[in-house]
């Protein structure tokens, strides 16, 4: 296990377990947020993230956490060794996020951002739990 991608719906721990998966094995870990979004929310351009992104595909070992777009997925499942895909039950999904948005407003969540709008990030976790639920 030397290359890791975490992904999963929005509020359902992928940045705790990458965490601990980082101090575990001691595999250096990206957070796809922090690099994708800076401090204050404000998204980085798109050439720099997919630049960024490329730097750490041809690295000997990763842990990637997060989605980032579709463009990227792709070249990092070529280079991956191990996926871990957290699909818990969407009202453990909202929940984690609403504790998230309540508690986000006393202490900055673990691997945003500096300054990030808790508020329009919530909003948008919210809507994309809806997203990941179209499952037959």
């Amino acid at each position: 296990m030397k290359k890791v991608a975490v992904f999963g719906n929005a509020g359902g721990g992928k940045s705790t377990l990458s965490k601990r998966l980082s101090q575990i094995t001691g595999l250096p870990l990206y957070v796809l947020d922090k690099i994708k979004y800076q401090s204050g929310g404000t998204e980085l351009p798109h050439e720099d993230y997919k630049h960024a992104h490329q730097q750490i595909l041809v690295t000997d070992q990763w842990i990637i956490d997060g989605f980032g777009c579709m463009e990227t997925l792709w070249p990092r499942l070529d280079e991956v060794d191990t996926l871990v895909f957290v699909d818990l039950p969407l009202y453990v999904h909202f929940w984690w996020v609403t504790k998230r948005f309540i508690t986000g407003y006393f202490q900055p969540p673990s691997g945003w951002p500096q300054n990030s709008p808790i508020l329009r990030s919530s909003l948008t976790s919210y809507r994309v739990l809806w997203l990941g639920t179209s499952r037959e």
